[in-house]
């Protein structure tokens, strides 16, 4: 889709704030007028907030599937497993609903799948109901004098990651890792003062990375090897085809600030859901890059990023330093990437006791 931004107009804009006027969100005094004015832009930037995602105010391809997902209403629609799958806020309350209740749906994604069919199956066993997998307003009603529908509920109500998100024992050599440099072709990321491309350092990063796993015995699948564009949701999605164990995406942070700095890894986490695996493994990787780079370790934080929460597996999203920070200007490049992936992979041996 078109990027919409401050200033633009036209009928996607209009689409855009009928849909945040639909969710609850005041788009100003002018109402649903095709321009993306202040009011606009401040209504983006508090659904992002709410919604877990990067707070830019502005509507790339992750802020736009989250509003066309977050119109959906239990009941609307008859939900089962499906390809392409149902998506959704009615499929996000109906795993909510089933882990309250102590039935696994899995993550708290919005995507019907595999996990939450049987959770809907075991649901419909206990209850009595016909075991057929599609969920009706039979099955609605009967959850819904046994829930409290919509309301979230805390992180002790989870359905627990197993081991509590920990992996330890296993050993790299057996694990499928994807490696994704972020950004790339004219997506360039953050660009400092001297012209200093995040996309780049992102490869460079990510290149060392994928060749210390090879050469522990790693099979490594990187989302882009040169200077490409790679669609957003095409990565995940890469990431699933290879039945991934790890999925980790390089980026950098930047600021307007030079004196921004400090070492940044994100997990999985949604209205109340949160990957405990994603959680673990991303605070070794920021003690390791902290440690390493003699920057701060900025706890990991949970968010609702496209990468994170449309894989399958275990995924943590990386950004080992400000590239905007004071010192970073003149910086031998190879040496900083090479700094970051033996940090990195430090962190992943230490998440799978694999030392």
């Amino acid at each position: 889709m078109k990027t919409l931004k401050l200033g633009d107009r036209g009928k996607e804009v209009l689409d855009v704030q009928s849909r945040l006027c639909s969710l609850g969100y005041d788009v100003g005094t002018d109402g649903v007028d095709g321009y993306f004015g202040r009011d606009t832009q401040e209504a983006v930037l508090t659904f992002q907030q709410e919604s877990g995602l990067n707070a830019d105010g502005v509507v790339a391809d992750n802020t736009w599937c989250e509003l066309v997902e977050g119109g959906y209403r239990a009941g609307e629609r008859l939900m089962y497993l499906r390809i392409p799958p149902f998506r959704g806020a009615d499929v996000l309350l109906l795993q909510r609903s089933l882990n309250c209740l102590g039935f696994n749906a899995g993550p708290e994604d919005g995507i019907f799948g595999p996990l939450t069919e049987m959770a809907v199956l075991d649901f419909q066993k206990n209850s009595g109901l016909v075991m057929d997998g599609m969920v009706d307003d039979s099955v609605l009603k009967v959850m819904a004098k046994v829930t409290k529908d919509g309301e979230p509920h805390s992180n002790e109500a989870k359905i627990p990651d197993r081991n509590g998100g920990s992996a330890g024992g296993r050993s790299l050599a057996d694990l499928i890792v994807v490696v994704d440099p972020g950004h790339g072709g004219s997506d360039t990321g953050y660009v400092t003062a001297t012209g200093m491309n995040e996309k780049d350092l992102n490869l460079k990063t990510s290149f060392f990375l994928a060749k210390s796993l090879e050469r522990l015995g790693s099979k490594v699948m990187m989302t882009r090897t040169e200077d490409v564009p790679v669609p957003l949701y095409d990565r995940p999605s890469r990431a699933n085809a290879e039945q991934a164990d790890i999925f980790l995406s390089i980026h950098h942070n930047g600021d307007f600030s030079d004196h921004a700095q400090g070492a940044a890894a994100y997990y999985f986490s949604r209205k109340g859901y949160f990957s405990e695996a994603g959680s673990l493994l991303a605070q070794h990787i920021v003690d390791h890059l902290s440690a390493e780079l003699g920057v701060p370790a900025l706890p990991a934080m949970g968010r609702n990023f496209a990468v994170l929460r449309e894989t399958e597996m275990t995924a943590v999203l990386v950004e080992p330093v400000f590239i905007t920070g004071v010192g970073l200007e003149g910086a031998d490049l190879e040496q900083l990437a090479q700094s970051e992936s033996e940090a990195i992979l430090a962190g992943l041996r230490e998440y799978f006791g694999d030392l």
